[in-house]
């Protein structure tokens, strides 16, 4: 049966959805261009299975290098809240002893939880995605963004630069003669005497600018001063203008000129840029990890509060969609993303594995949620149902936007530049710059980056005809409510489809989780019906969808052929070194160890020890 034709007669739900799936993947496709507006090539986007749930207890307000963690005191509109007032002071203590037990020291809640979200973000976007033509998003298992990119920094090296012309030699002599003095070999040993005076006059002027600028703040603070600054300034501007012409008659020109020359000797830009990469990254491996003595590569989410469903300040996208569109559309026989993304997932079975394409799932009382390969979610229930989808007139909203990842230690221009190689590897060892030529392959170092993902958060789906799954929806919700009134300290419940799922905690004083609770509620997603028409709410943010960069074409040329040999030579002396260890080991294995139990055999004799003194 083809695609059209299973759409044509799935249920409302199925419809409305594909249709949502088709205006977000238009609107992230449509900002895959390059510099001349013609569409990327080089970038992908790709779809979760089942929504990856967002949750705030883990995200929310990380640590910055720049900041801490004072984003906690910025309400949404950018300002600081106000100062919570000031507790009263504690009566003041006698002895050094009493002080320590008055005012015990206790960690800092609000920079505990700051670090730990800034350890679960790094490490949610470190994930490596594997690159599909499918339109399916699937992590590569046991990969790492920032390892794989290590290894690439390890690995490079610049090719040689060639001398420079005799013209710009020249150049470069006179200039250091001019600057410095030099022994018979050409080695600098000092400043020449018309660079130490350069040096006293630059001090001078930059002296007597400061002098002025502080004697006018000065001035402006005092009403007295600052009524006769337009006269007195006169002696610090003097001052000023006389510092400028000494420097300039003293041969500062001709100095400032020679330094110039020889800041401009031409080098490997790709040997620049090598070392300032390694220099960035070991600056942003931080100690994210608490007391586990190990670092983590530092990153961030652009807009810093994506992880909060209830702020529209930096601007999110209202999805509307119905199940009349995608008859229509096909209809017309189109082919779109939905299309292909229901066609690849239609195949599939569900249970407790998570959502498929045409059915609905429910739980009550799970016990346990992870995160799959694919980052969506697994929930172990023994009462999980699952459903065909059989309803009509259905309706989804929600709202969504595109947060884009930030990895300061990545300095990704090096795999757009040549003039290096990896040492001991061919040309394209990093990536060959195509979808097709690494899709499924994982020969290459880093194929492509995660640069970002798509969140839906307040999803609403309302439809007529829920049958069995509106039943178990309600009976869900139900059991779940039941469990808050007794003396249980949590429940599970999850809902999901089609990449929107999640599930939720709530113990008896509070609620919190992945999809907090809204007015009404008290867990994270709600099914209520009136009549025929039901309507499921899921109140959380979840990713649906990641972005990723197809690295360019790197590195573009192979390493040089006695460099390759090398490295063969290296790793076989080193297994033969390995070899000769093991070889080493066996034979000491193998000697017969004397035993101090054994009697001597017939006929030996021993030397009686000495007596001791």
């Amino acid at each position: 049966m083809s695609v059209d034709s299973q759409l044509q007669v799935s249920g409302g739900v199925t419809q409305a959805l594909i249709d949502a799936l088709d205006q977000i993947h238009d609107s992230v496709t449509a900002r895959m261009v390059g510099p001349d507006g013609k569409p990327s090539g080089s970038a992908i986007y790709m779809h979760l299975p089942v929504g990856y749930p967002v949750d705030p207890t883990m995200y929310s307000f990380a640590w910055t290098p720049a900041g801490g963690a004072t984003s906690a005191a910025v309400s949404s509109d950018g300002r600081f809240a106000p100062a919570a007032p000031a507790a009263p002071a504690a009566p003041e203590a006698t002895t050094p002893a009493a002080a320590l037990a008055a005012t015990p020291p206790t960690p800092d809640p609000q920079l505990q939880h700051s670090l730990q979200a800034a350890a679960f973000t790094s490490n949610l976007v470190d994930e490596m995605l594997m690159i599909t033509k499918d339109g399916i998003a699937v992590s590569w298992p046991d990969r790492k963004v920032s390892f794989a990119y290590k290894s690439a920094l390890v690995g490079m090296q610049a090719e040689p630069v060639p001398p420079p012309s005799p013209e710009v030699q020249a150049r470069i002599d006179a200039a250091r003669k001019t600057l410095f003095t030099l022994d018979a070999d050409g080695n600098m040993t000092g400043y020449s005497r018309k660079h130490e005076i350069y040096n006293q006059n630059r001090k001078s002027y930059e002296d007597a600018v400061s002098a002025f600028a502080s004697a006018f703040a000065a001035a402006t603070a005092d009403p007295a001063q600052g009524q006769v600054w337009p006269v007195t300034s006169t002696k610090y501007k003097g001052a000023v203008d006389k510092a400028r012409a000494d420097l300039v008659a003293m041969g500062g020109q001709e100095v400032e000129d020679a330094i110039a020359t020889t800041q401009s000797i031409g080098g490997s830009a790709a040997a620049s840029f090598i070392a300032q990469a390694r220099t960035m990254f070991d600056s942003y491996q931080l100690g994210l990890a608490g007391a586990v003595a190990v670092n983590v590569p530092y990153s961030y989410i652009d807009p810093i509060s994506w992880w909060d469903r209830k702020n529209k300040d930096f601007g999110v996208v209202g999805v509307h969609s119905d199940s009349s569109s995608v008859s229509k559309a096909a209809a017309g026989g189109s082919k779109s993303f939905g299309r292909s993304y229901y066609d690849s997932s239609s195949s599939s079975t569900s249970g407790s594995v998570g959502y498929s394409i045409g059915f609905f799932g429910a739980s009550a009382d799970a016990s346990h949620s992870e995160s799959s390969a694919s980052s969506g979610m697994h929930t172990d229930s023994a009462t999980w149902s699952s459903f065909h989808d059989e309803t009509s007139n259905a309706t989804v909203d929600f709202e969504w936007f595109m947060a884009t990842i930030r990895r300061p230690w990545m300095l990704g221009d090096l795999f757009h530049m040549d003039g290096w190689h990896i040492v001991g590897k061919p040309k394209g060892c990093i990536s060959d710059g195509t979808v097709d030529g690494q899709s499924g392959k994982t020969d290459k170092m880093l194929p492509m980056v995660p640069k970002g993902f798509v969140v839906v958060r307040n999803v609403k789906i309302s439809a007529d005809n829920w049958g069995a799954a509106g039943d178990a929806f309600q009976k869900a919700v139900a059991d779940a409510s039941g469990n808050t009134s007794t003396s249980s300290t949590s429940f599970g419940g999850s809902a999901g489809y089609l990449g929107i799922g999640g599930s939720v905690q709530h113990s008896e004083d509070e609620s919190h989780g992945v999809f907090e609770s809204s007015s009404g509620s008290d867990y994270g997603w709600n099914f209520h019906a009136e009549g025929q028409r039901g309507t499921l709410e899921i109140h959380g943010s979840q990713i649906v969808g990641w972005v990723g960069e197809i690295t360019p074409p790197s590195p573009m040329v192979d390493a040089p052929k006695d460099e390759a040999k090398n490295e063969e030579a290296k790793n076989e002396e080193a297994k033969n070194e390995e070899a000769k260890k093991d070889e080493a080991k066996k034979d000491e294995n193998a000697k017969p160890k004397a035993d101090a139990t054994t009697p001597p055999p017939a006929g030996a004799t021993s030397t009686p020890s000495a007596p001791t003194a």
